[in-house]
């Protein structure tokens, strides 16, 4: 039987994993401190900064399979928040290698910038700030650790555990009440749905991918556009938005850029096309209606308390 198990489940990306994965298989999901109550989903427990911690989380879980969703896995256009750090990516794909599981890390899209659009995998155009050589140094180890590991490069958004914290929450919150929004129509990215990611990472788990891939949408946009397509696919009117950035010269620092992804080896090995942008928003609206936003953040939905 498999057994996901999502490091950092307080993410965006591993509670949206959790949630999409835990009524097909069984997820275990462990925090870097957060109380997290998904509904399917298990909770595992370790001692931070312990190998054998790692080692007796792995055997108690039964896990098969470990997805890491580090501070890499946050999409650059969200507020920083704590979680766990790349660097501690490496000790569960050492522990996960000589348990002989498949280790999966959640990597970004900003370990590149421009001026060349839609990055393939094997790209020279990097970035040059600390935190892009931090994530392209963790992924390095990774592998290093763990041959048979996969690293997903992405950049994805979704509802978060935090509720009326989490950074699409904020974005709505703001537009509904006409707050002026600062969004960089500059640096360009291509957005993929955190729920969508889950779809087209399940078959690469259950095929235990190997190598490093790009999964993200199919549209490259700047967070400036992406805040118009999520205000009216929302219906809430046009958003407030000052504009932070000027473009003089080439954009410097971690994701200031262009960061697209190209997806064509991940979607040559499984035949398929990348979303939309408005079709990731479309099921992002759909979510909230669905009570699965209320789900992802430990609150009852009507259609629960109906059950």
């Amino acid at each position: 039987m498999k057994t996901f198990l999502i490091v950092g489940i307080e993410s965006v990306v591993g509670a949206n994993l959790a949630a999409s994965w835990c009524g097909q298989t069984r997820v275990v999901g462990v925090s870097a401190g957060s109380n997290i109550n998904l509904p399917g989903c298990e909770r595992g427990t370790f001692e931070r900064g312990n190998a054998d911690g790692i080692h007796n989380c792995l055997q108690q879980t039964r896990a098969t399979h470990v997805i890491f969703c580090g501070s890499a896995a946050r999409s650059f256009w969200e507020p920083a928040s704590k979680g766990f750090e790349n660097s501690e990516a490496v000790f569960w794909a050492t522990a996960t290698a000589q348990e002989k599981r498949h280790f999966t890390l959640i990597s970004s899209d900003a370990v590149f910038t421009g001026p060349w659009m839609f990055h393939a995998e094997e790209s020279t155009a990097t970035c040059p700030s600390a935190e892009a050589t931090e994530i392209r140094q963790v992924e390095n180890r990774v592998r290093e650790a763990s041959e048979q590991s996969l690293i997903v490069r992405t950049n994805a958004f979704g509802w978060s555990t935090s509720g009326s914290k989490g950074w699409i929450e904020t974005l709505l919150s703001g537009i509904e009440n006409n707050q002026p929004l600062e969004l960089d129509p500059i640096s360009h990215a291509t957005p993929i749905l955190a729920s969508d990611l889950a779809d087209y990472l399940d078959p690469a788990l259950d095929d235990e991918l190997t190598g490093v891939f790009h999964i993200a949408g199919a549209e490259r946009v700047s967070p400036h556009q992406f805040v118009r397509q999520l205000a009216s696919a929302f219906e809430v009117g046009s958003p407030a938005t000052r504009t932070i950035r000027e473009l003089a010269a080439r954009p410097t620092g971690f994701g200031r850029g262009e960061t697209s992804l190209q997806t064509r080896r991940f979607r040559n090995e499984y035949e398929c096309a990348m979303p939309l942008l408005n079709e990731g928003l479309a099921r992002l609206l759909e979510q909230d209606r669905s009570g699965y936003r209320d789900r992802l953040c430990g609150q009852t939905t009507r259609q629960d308390k109906a059950a």
